[in-house]
């Protein structure tokens, strides 16, 4: 975990290969097909927001151990997943786009908050397929770009800053990055089609970016981390001072991991 660490600090981001083992990617990836196919019958892009309730497969990432385990010991007991969104990108149809899409998280944090801007979240992207070559749609970062406020064009009007490089992944290797890196997603030119799921990690007291709008069935059946981890609360106060039994609170109290 310490190497890991150590990326997301220096670098901001850090890649856990096989994060995923072999059954629980394949039952995501059937879980992602039976989205595409009900939100997109036609096979197109899809960018779905507040999609874990759509599977209880999903829902099992919420607390994926090593990555739980980062966010924890990046920013503390006291988070929940405020932000989510399901991805998929056939091969593309006719020519790229000219676009510049890079960005940093955060959107009215990027704006209503001093300079320089506190980290506030991280987010987790699992990839469900390969992404071998920069064509496959790959997540384009900027290596350290973490504690810079702004970025600037180029002034030749290229699409990538100096210095961009592709995050290139096998299929099972999760992502976590600090919202602040600057980055941008690549257009898919390959044959296959790209799937990946984000999951954003920020402090209890910071509102949700997206209702996940689950049933209250789902989230009376989740165990106490998890429900913690979907933004459930014993009441308003509980969020900015939660007592000892708050599950991520305990576990790093019996010097466990998630």
């Amino acid at each position: 975990m310490r190497r890991h660490l150590s990326a997301l600090e220096e670098r901001g981001y850090a890649v856990i290969e096989d994060a995923l083992p072999p059954a629980q990617l394949e039952r995501l990836t059937r879980a992602v097909d039976r989205v595409w196919e009900t939100r997109c019958r036609e096979r197109g892009a899809l960018h779905e927001l507040s999609f874990l309730g759509h599977d209880r497969a999903f829902l099992e990432l919420l607390d994926q151990p090593l990555v739980l385990s980062l966010v924890s010991a990046t920013l503390g007991w006291n988070v929940y997943v405020y932000h989510c969104h399901l991805d998929v990108h056939p091969p593309l149809r006719g020519e790229p786009e000219q676009r510049w899409r890079w960005h940093q998280d955060g959107g009215r944090q990027n704006v209503d908050v001093e300079s320089p801007r506190p980290r506030l979240s991280v987010k987790a992207a699992y990839f469900l397929t390969d992404v071998a070559t920069p064509e496959h749609g790959a997540l384009w970062v900027l290596p350290g770009s973490h504690h810079d406020d702004r970025l600037a064009r180029p002034s030749d009007g290229a699409l990538r800053p100096p210095g961009a490089e592709p995050v290139l992944v096998r299929a099972g290797s999760a992502v976590l990055f600090d919202r602040r890196v600057w980055h941008a997603r690549g257009d898919n030119t390959s044959l296959s089609t790209r799937k990946a799921l984000f999951y954003a990690y920020t402090y209890r007291w910071i509102r949700l970016r997206d209702e996940l709008s689950l049933e209250s069935d789902i989230v009376e059946s989740l165990d106490p981390l998890r429900r913690q981890l979907v933004g459930y609360g014993e009441s308003a106060t509980d969020y900015w001072m939660p007592g000892e039994n708050l599950p991520l609170r305990a576990l790093h109290a019996r010097g466990a991991r998630p």
